[in-house]
């Protein structure tokens, strides 16, 4: 849309002041953090003008249309074996369904869930997890609604497709690890919603209970993350205590026996599976690569009697094991692509699995944020002698896949939708300001001129340990399509490359996330492969605050910035429930040390007069994670900083949360795409709206 945009009220800064971790400041937005009636209609009228521009665009309703299948292809997930039974996710353009199989092809499938089926006026239905009982007869899911993620734990009964009268709430994010009668299971949940109280504990419920049991008595290193693991067999109960850095740190005999160490206090992940009295896993304890070994359940805590199944090695990063029967099914990078491995159990190769060709192989796809697997640490779904998993590249579109062993054969369950051989993928590499290579993976069309600047989409995360790994663009698709370029950046922070690569951009020293993202749009800008004003740069959750400090730090390298569901105030990030906890990731602000780097990039804290990119900035009413006060409270400051003119929009979607958001591609896509002079294939091609005369260069 072009013209003069109708201006929602502007907000004025107020006098406060403000002490944290022995730094003082002002913070005249501070009355943005309340949820008074004055703040929220003032977010109100910045959500309606951004609706108004961000639908207004020409190429709105063709872009959402040509992103309808990519939200699809999004939510695949590899059918999930359990007593003689595959249970599938199958998801629609209207939501979810979860249906049983009586084989891997999906014969004689019935469905057990239809999420829109669903009507709630909290919002949409999400179905949140699932896991199957071992004997197949019944499955635990979790249901939120509105994008909260304030799952509340069902049970369905498989053959008549019941669900039980069981209702368990406060299951965010919940891990089921059923007991092998199939009528009892541990999980983790909370005593009341995120928002009021985050921490998670250990409950065993029984199918019929009515009355929550009493938490498990064993520590957490996270407060809002333990989740449950048992062995096959039912012998022993273990507690994994932080997403970080996998490892069950606590283990007990069942039913009685008491909690004692296991692996706490060893420095690094340990994530794998019981086999009898051993527990075989992925270790990175002296190996920052990983190692998979075999720990007795015995003797944990004495290292020398662990066995090492598979050496560190400097080509490659182990990530997952799983057991396939007497086989074990190993998962790997190779400079962020991923490998298969199948072992005997004694660590001896058995085959390595041909994949269609370099990409990611996962259990199931994250829509267009290649974010980790699922809590629980797994990439395939393993049975006796097979194995299940989604493969994509990033410019093949997911299929599902399945490998039986013994035939070393590989099936395709299903085709991709797109194959994307009119795209190219290159590996390239720009250089940090400390010297440090910074990998990055660029996909254009076959025929688009490289030599020539293009509009280009940068994409970031960095943090938390997870690997953003080289799976299918998803909705970038349409950038491309478009004649653009996207790119996924590979930054400090991730675990692409081992645990040092995680702490090379963790605590003190995230500003090297931050730095790797200007080295890799100045590798672009010298490369001559996009100018400033082409380059759009976008991030969601972690990747929020890497695209906030981005605007803050580096405004000229952007001509456009979509910022989704972000913390941006890092003195007072910890004074939510849920990121409370994010201290472990990015220091503690009360204490002096941590307060001083978190204030030299915190973006509400470093906004200043200058000519910002065009901005939009994403948050969601029911985020847990990361609260739409923080959105509020930098675009207040940049919209009375800006001296570019260009648009500075607050998007806050009312029924939305920290994943759901991040599905309205149509509007922060849209956006950046309209900032960079882009329109979806399907559209006639629209001018930049900023005033900027750009174009493809051609």
């Amino acid at each position: 849309m072009s013209g003069t945009r109708e201006q929602p009220p502007a907000a004025a800064p107020r006098p406060h002041r403000e002490v944290v971790g022995g730094i003082a400041y002002d913070d005249p937005w501070a009355w943005l953090e309340e949820e008074s009636e004055e703040t929220l209609a003032w977010q109100r009228a910045h959500d309606a003008a951004a609706v108004a521009e961000l639908h207004g665009w020409g190429g709105f309703e063709p872009l959402a249309d040509a992103l309808e299948q990519e939200l699809v292809d999004g939510g695949m997930e590899a059918p999930r074996p359990a007593g003689g039974r595959w249970f599938h996710v199958r998801p629609t353009a209207a939501g979810t369904r979860l249906t049983v199989s009586d084989d891997v092809r999906g014969g004689g499938e019935r469905v057990l869930l239809d999420t829109a089926a669903l009507d709630d006026p909290r919002g949409p239905a999400s179905l949140d997890w699932h896991w199957p009982a071992p004997d197949g007869d019944h499955v635990a899911f979790g249901l939120s609604y509105g994008g909260d993620e304030q799952s509340v734990l069902h049970v369905v009964e498989v053959a008549s497709g019941r669900v039980l009268e069981d209702r368990i709430p406060f299951c965010s994010n919940a891990t089921v690890a059923w007991l092998p009668d199939g009528r009892s299971f541990y999980y983790n949940g909370g005593l009341a919603p995120d928002f009021e109280d985050a921490e998670k504990h250990l409950f065993l419920h029984r199918l019929g209970d009515r009355e929550r049991s009493a938490p498990e008595p064993v520590e957490v290193r996270d407060p809002y993350c333990v989740f449950p693991q048992v062995s096959p067999d039912g012998r022993h109960l273990a507690a994994i205590t932080s997403e970080l850095d996998l490892r069950p740190d606590f283990v007990r005999e069942l039913p009685d026996g008491e909690w004692r160490a296991f692996l706490e206090g060893f420095d690094g992940t340990g994530f794998g599976f019981f086999d009898g009295g051993d527990y075989v896993c992925v270790s990175t304890f002296g190996a920052p690569r990983g190692r998979l070994v075999r720990i007795p359940v015995a003797t944990p805590r004495a290292p020398a009697t662990w066995v090492e199944l598979v050496a560190e090695s400097p080509d490659v990063v182990l990530k997952t094991v799983a057991r396939a029967g007497d086989r074990l099914v190993l998962t790997q990078y190779r400079d962020t692509y991923a490998e298969v491995r199948v072992l005997e159990r004694d660590g001896h190769p058995v085959v390595d699995v041909e994949l269609p060709g370099r990409g990611a192989v996962l259990q199931r796809m994250f829509g267009f944020f290649q974010e980790p697997p699922p809590q629980v640490g797994e990439n395939v779904f393993a049975a006796p002698g097979e194995f299940t998993f989604v493969f994509s590249t990033l410019t093949c579109s997911p299929a599902l896949y399945r490998y039986e062993i013994d035939a070393r054969r590989l099936e395709q369950l299903t085709a991709p939708r797109r194959t994307g051989e009119e795209l190219v993928v290159e590996d390239l590499e720009g250089r940090a300001q400390d010297g440090a290579p910074v990998r990055y993976r660029l996909v254009r069309r076959r025929d688009a001129n490289p030599a020539l600047p293009r509009p280009t989409v940068m994409f970031v995360y960095g943090g938390w340990n997870i690997s953003t790994v080289p799976a299918y663009m998803g909705a970038f698709a349409t950038v491309v399509d478009a004649g653009g370029v996207f790119v996924l950046a590979h930054l400090r922070g991730g675990g692409e490359f081992g645990d040092r690569f995680w702490h090379g951009g963790r605590l003190a020293d995230k500003q090297r996330t931050f730095d790797d993202t200007y080295a890799v749009a100045e590798s672009l800008i010298a490369e001559r492969r996009t100018t400033p004003e082409l380059l759009a740069l976008v991030g969601g959750s972690n990747g929020g605050l890497g695209t906030g400090v981005a605007l803050t730090q580096r405004p000229e390298l952007f001509g456009a910035v979509a910022s989704l569901v972000p913390l941006y105030d890092m003195l007072k990030f910890d004074r939510d429930p849920y990121t409370a906890s994010c201290t472990v990731e990015y220091g503690d602000p009360r204490t002096p040390a941590d307060a001083r780097w978190l204030h030299a990039y915190s973006p509400v804290h470093n906004v200043r007069e200058a000519a910002y990119p065009a901005t939009l900035i994403v948050a969601g009413a029911n985020d847990m994670r990361c609260w739409p006060w923080h959105a509020r409270k930098l675009a207040a400051a940049l919209l009375a900083a800006d001296r570019g003119g260009r648009p500075i929009l607050l998007r806050v979607s009312e029924q939305g949360g920290h994943v759901s958001v991040r599905g309205q591609a149509a509007e922060w896509l849209g956006f950046v795409m309209r900032e960079l002079g882009l329109a979806p294939a399907s559209a006639a091609p629209a001018a930049p709206q900023s005033g900027d005369q750009r174009s493809l260069h051609e």
